[in-house]
């Protein structure tokens, strides 16, 4: 067998004997990060950086502002519109409350990204499984059971360590959220 020796050298860049693997997966003990694992490492380090942004990345400004065309008319009365009335307290609390963690982020590019993801999620979510149960007049007790089972229990599990710190209340409140914002609607 031939052997290879290196003396008296600077190495500037990757030295191996064979391949060197360059792809954009994270590895760690043999295991590929998923993307919220790597946005989820991003944020530990930005913490530790300090590095901030100055505005919102444009796809999580969308979800932040109400949808044109729509006619906005309160968290309320849209709840109340759609016959879920004994939701409205719990709602504008819960609205608020990932409000306030969202921008506690807002300088973090790995943060805006990660609720951008956690955003997108529930709206797809809901528009393709819960909103055509509202569609078909199904009763609030199905639709509830449906968005903890559909919408909160999995995007708690996509959270992983969870360095947000988001509750199922947090998941809940991106659902109303995005309710006030005109892009979840609960009626027909």
């Amino acid at each position: 067998m031939d052997k290879i020796g290196i003396s008296d050298n600077e190495v500037g860049g990757d030295i191996a004997g064979r391949d060197i693997d360059k792809s954009s997966h994270l590895h760690l003990s043999g295991q590929k990060f998923s993307q919220m694992k790597t946005l989820l490492n991003k944020l530990k380090e930005e913490q530790v950086g300090s590095k901030q942004l100055t505005e919102f990345i444009d796809d999580l400004d969308y979800f932040n502002t109400p949808k044109q065309n729509e006619t906005v008319i309160g968290l309320d009365n849209k709840l109340i519109a759609g016959n879920r009335t004994n939701l409205i307290e719990y709602a504008k609390d819960v609205k608020d409350r990932y409000h306030r963690k969202l921008y506690k982020h807002q300088f973090s590019e790995a943060a805006q990204k990660i609720n951008l993801h956690l955003l997108a999620l529930v709206q797809s979510y809901y528009m393709n499984e819960v909103y055509p149960l509202i569609c078909e007049n199904k009763e609030s007790t199905v639709i509830n059971a449906l968005i903890s089972e559909r919408i909160v229990q999995p995007l708690l599990s996509e959270l992983e360590d969870n360095t947000l710190g988001f509750s199922a209340q947090d998941i809940n409140g991106m659902l109303y959220f995005l309710t006030g914002n005109c892009h979840i609607k609960w009626t027909k």
